[in-house]
């Protein structure tokens, strides 16, 4: 019975070694909580202590790169790689800083010494996204193939137009994976489209001359959707970029059926109200508004701040209006968690525009990033483990992904043009975006059941 004790013991020491160093685990919760300069002295102690610790290096670094001060990053991330090669994380986050102050050179080399050995699916999937995409990617064509084609105006007058060289955008996927509704401003106002991904067989929703319609969102069931309404802009796309996207005077949401009938406001007061998205049980419907505190509104005290965006909830019969946020701050673009308990929001903090949480109930929201880029537009993944979202790190709006603590994040696309507004289907197989990577904007489809492969990797590397 001694030798089992002992040999338990002698077990039970293998496996707290094998844990996080204390030390270590200390320094990423700093970094986690935005303290960056905590976290580079935990760091820089544990070194003090063993000069020999990659890890400690590795983290550092990280914390540099963030901070955009590439000289301190790369000694931090030479000292680790020097210390432990056969640590891919290194190599790549060597390769990454190089990459992105423009060394392109000496970027391709570390990612070749990557790829000469055995890859770690999480490692191939960084690699791929620094470099284009990291699933694949096909442009949907919402576009004829005609030079011009006609349509019947609200009016019934015939209009002639051409889609080729318009803007399509503000797309969202259904909840069977199976059509998208977009907006496209081909006749010369943002207007509503229904499209089969299979068939590309294409419906025109909305027919209303001098208004545009965007930010569509699907109910649960499928069966109706919700989207804005505003004074048309001569043809101008609207893809947000900010908190929401455009700033209109008066905007207001709309409910109707799949089908485009049965049109009707889903809020009737003045002011900016937009980005709808319905509960997970589709009896609410969460969104951002500038309008002021009138009529049956559930707010604390007498807090209003008619100048901002907060955050709402409303039922779908338009009743029980409640605020969420009461900040001197922009939150916008709202998403439910697939529980339905909470909001995840994006919301400006010192000019810079972070992801947040809060409880659907209502509270204080907890902020999830602590960035020196700006990040946009989160959307859950339906096992609610993930957030994807829109970033403008590096100076380029791109798909990233990441844990719902703020944790893991990882880059989905760095390709040429810009991306936004991410539509992610009910099986979280296919991820709907627009971008204008092809000149002008377009919606495009993301398979994430398809990840670029090492051998795809090679020729890329090679191309480049």
């Amino acid at each position: 019975m001694r030798n089992y004790f002992y040999l338990f013991i002698f077990i039970v020491l293998i496996l707290l070694g094998c844990g996080e160093d204390a030390a270590i685990k200390r320094g990423k919760e700093l970094l986690s909580t935005g303290d960056t300069a905590a976290a580079i002295r935990q760091f820089e102690s544990v070194l003090k202590n063993n000069p020999s610790d990659a890890e400690a290096y590795y983290q550092l670094g990280l914390v540099y790169e963030g901070l955009q001060d590439t000289v301190q990053a790369s000694d931090a991330f030479t000292n680790a790689q020097q210390l432990a090669p056969q640590r891919a994380e290194i190599t790549l986050a060597l390769g990454r800083l190089h990459w992105h102050i423009g060394n392109r050179d000496l970027a391709i080399s570390q990612f070749q010494m990557i790829l000469s050995n055995s890859l770690q699916k999480e490692i191939r999937l960084q690699l791929a996204a620094l470099t284009g995409d990291a699933y694949h990617v096909r442009r949907l064509r919402t576009e004829g193939s005609d030079d011009y084609e006609q349509t019947f105006t609200e009016k019934g007058n015939i209009m002639t137009f051409t889609a080729k060289y318009t803007d399509d955008y503000s797309p969202a996927i259904s909840p069977d994976g199976k059509s998208i509704v977009f907006a496209s401003n081909r006749l010369q106002n943002a207007e509503l489209y229904l499209m089969d991904i299979n068939t590309r067989s294409l419906r025109q929703l909305t027919h209303t001359d001098e208004l545009d319609e965007y930010m569509p969102a699907f109910s649960p069931d499928g069966k109706s959707l919700a989207f804005v309404t505003e004074r048309t802009r001569g043809g101008m796309m609207l893809p947000p970029v900010q908190a929401s996207g455009s700033d209109p005077s008066s905007a207001t949401i709309y409910l109707m059926d799949i089908d485009g009938r049965n049109q009707r406001p889903l809020i009737d007061i003045e002011g900016a109200q937009r980005a709808p998205v319905f509960s997970p049980d589709g009896k609410k419907i969460a969104f951002e508004s500038k309008a002021p505190t009138q009529g049956n509104v559930s707010t604390p005290g007498d807090v209003d701040n008619n100048d901002t965006l907060e955050i709402y909830i409303i039922h779908t019969d338009g009743t029980n209006k409640t605020q969420l946020t009461h900040n001197d701050v922009d939150d916008g673009h709202p998403t439910w968690t697939p529980s339905g308990k909470w909001i995840a929001f994006t919301s400006m903090v010192e000019d810079i525009y972070q992801i947040a949480i809060v409880s659907a109930a209502g509270g204080t929201p907890k902020q999830l990033t602590f960035s020196d880029a700006s990040h946009y537009q989160p959307t859950f993944s339906p096992d609610g483990k993930q957030i994807i979202y829109i970033s403008n790190a590096h100076n380029h709006y791109t798909l990233w992904m990441m844990d719902t603590n703020g944790t893991n994040k990882t880059q989905l696309t760095n390709h040429v043009g810009a991306h936004f507004e991410p539509s992610l289907s009910q099986d979280g197989k296919i991820l709907v975006f627009s971008s204008d990577r092809s000149d002008h904007m377009r919606i495009y489809l993301m398979n994430l059941a398809q990840p670029v492969q090492a051998e795809e990797l090679k020729a890329r590397l090679a191309d480049l």
